[in-house]
């Protein structure tokens, strides 16, 4: 499935500091290969379940960024995710999977450690 991903500035940060750590040029492969290194984790609380990951402001100051193409298993597990935990009210499905991709990153920068790819 093919979807935009919505982010925010320190998103795009994250992800370029990622493309430099493992000389990958694609926003698509480092975003692609993260999120199927973090749902293979099957520790959903401890990328998700965290204070971190509540709104507190901005929530939806997230920008169409690219787009990426999920393979359907990890689509719906990163559909699952948004529905499991309390992300809040977005209007569309990319808005929603957006939002779990947009923690991953959030992990991945406060826990460099705990993911690799």
């Amino acid at each position: 499935m093919k979807i935009t991903v919505s982010l925010k500035e320190k998103h795009m940060e994250i992800i370029e500091e990622l493309k430099e750590k493992h000389s990958i040029f694609s926003e698509n492969e480092i975003v692609e290969r993260y999120i199927k290194s973090a749902m293979s984790l099957q520790n959903n609380d401890l990328i998700f379940g965290t204070q971190r990951e509540q709104c507190v402001g901005g929530c939806f100051s997230s920008e169409p960024q690219f787009d990426i193409k999920l393979e359907d298993e990890e689509y719906n597990k990163l559909k699952k995710v948004y529905q499991d935990y309390d992300f809040g009210d977005y209007d569309t499905e990319e808005e929603e999977i957006s939002k779990t991709i947009r923690c991953i990153l959030n992990f991945i920068h406060d826990e460099p450690n705990e993911i690799s790819i």
